[in-house]
């Protein structure tokens, strides 16, 4: 095994936060609308994380979400603001950052120096280099990752993310920088924020102008033909059905937004709210109704018998009692609720609908109808 193999960057030491620690002070970070630190010294925190997640986080660690590590975070948390001035909302962040810079070292610690290696002896041992600028890394601690490197597990988890790896068409390409840098450049240089479709699609593009990826070309092509229809007034941005999503065909995922930092949450920039999903609910119930009304008045015209309850009479879901289905109790006398009398010339009813998975009637209700 070759100790003296370089990795493309060298560890960062981060000499100036030190330095501002032996004095007491803090450096102080400052954060743009969307959250994000922004200018030098939020590089500077960011790098910083880096320097931590090397330091704190052991290079056996398999899941840095479990439970166990919730001491080590505290730690890792305190090792933070110690050293800059950052406010407690900013903690998951900061502590998804460093599980994030912590994988990333792994892997970097893998590629370099297990994976050529992998059937030689020497993998064992710790190579000259991990020594000498990592010392918190203990000889145990590396004979436990490469014990899980080189096993059946890992390749299983390594073989699986490859293939996700290989179908994913759109892969971020937006370097260490990623999405912040790009997107607090673009504000400055236009006084505005980038809708997210524009980050995406700049993200995407090289120095020459053409597309890094081939396989974006029809995206970037829907993008400007939903930006065209969108000033036009024949297309709509609605929440997360917005341009990117329709052009990529791909809904959005829980707790990110694609074309955006990590920093932006989907509360955030699609302004979502517990009013505007009860909003939807609402809206969507009340399409609900309006479906089973026209079924109710289908069924009774093909029986050629009139509703027993004219539907536009039928309580709205706005004089329901709560969105769990429940309605008002029947007017009571006495304390019992009098059930309504039925006519002597009433018939009995079935109610169906139609069952697009078994493609035949489905019975669903019984009734009379007068």
């Amino acid at each position: 095994m070759d100790p003296t193999v370089e990795g493309k960057r060298r560890a960062t030491i981060m000499k100036r936060v030190h330095m501002a620690r032996k004095r007491g002070e803090r450096i102080q970070v400052t954060f743009d609308e969307k959250g994000q630190p922004e200018g030098k010294h939020g590089d500077e925190l960011m790098s910083w994380i880096g320097v931590l997640a090397r330091e704190h986080v052991p290079i056996w660690i398999q899941d840095w979400r479990s439970r166990d590590l919730d001491g080590l975070k505290e730690i890792i948390w305190k090792e933070t603001v110690t050293s800059f001035t950052v406010e407690q909302s900013f903690r998951n962040t900061c502590l998804k950052s460093c599980g994030e810079a912590a994988r990333n070292f792994r892997y970097d610690l893998y590629k370099t120096f297990v994976e050529e290696f992998i059937n030689e002896e020497s993998v064992w041992t710790r190579p000259k280099k991990v020594i000498d600028n990592y010392p918190n890394i203990e000889e145990e601690d590396w004979m436990k990752f490469v014990q899980y490197r080189t096993s059946s597990q890992f390749q299983q988890l390594s073989d699986r993310g490859s293939e996700i790896r290989t179908n994913n068409e759109y892969s971020s390409r937006g370097g260490r920088d990623g999405y912040r840098k790009l997107d607090q450049e673009m504000f400055k240089k236009n006084g505005k924020w980038e809708k997210r479709d524009g980050l995406w699609l700049e993200q995407q593009t090289g120095p020459d102008g053409e597309l890094k990826n081939p396989a974006c070309k029809n995206a970037s092509e829907l993008i400007v033909e939903y930006n065209t229809q969108e000033s036009q007034g024949t297309f709509e941005s609605v929440g997360t059905n917005d341009v990117l999503s329709q052009a990529l065909s791909r809904p959005e995922h829980k707790g990110r937004v694609r074309g955006q930092s990590k920093f932006v949450k989907p509360s955030q920039y699609f302004n979502l709210s517990c009013s505007s999903n009860k909003d939807n609910e609402v809206q969507s119930m009340r399409r609900e109704i309006e479906e089973l009304k026209a079924l109710v008045r289908g069924l009774c015209a093909n029986r050629d018998v009139e509703p027993s309850v004219d539907p536009k009479n039928v309580p709205t879901v706005d004089q329901h009692n709560s969105f769990k289905a429940s309605c008002s109790a029947q007017e009571k006398q006495d304390g019992v609720a009098e059930p309504p009398t039925m006519p002597v010339d009433s018939q009995e009813c079935k109610l169906y609908i139609f069952d697009e998975v078994q493609g035949g009637q489905l019975l669903v209700a019984f009734g009379r109808v007068w």
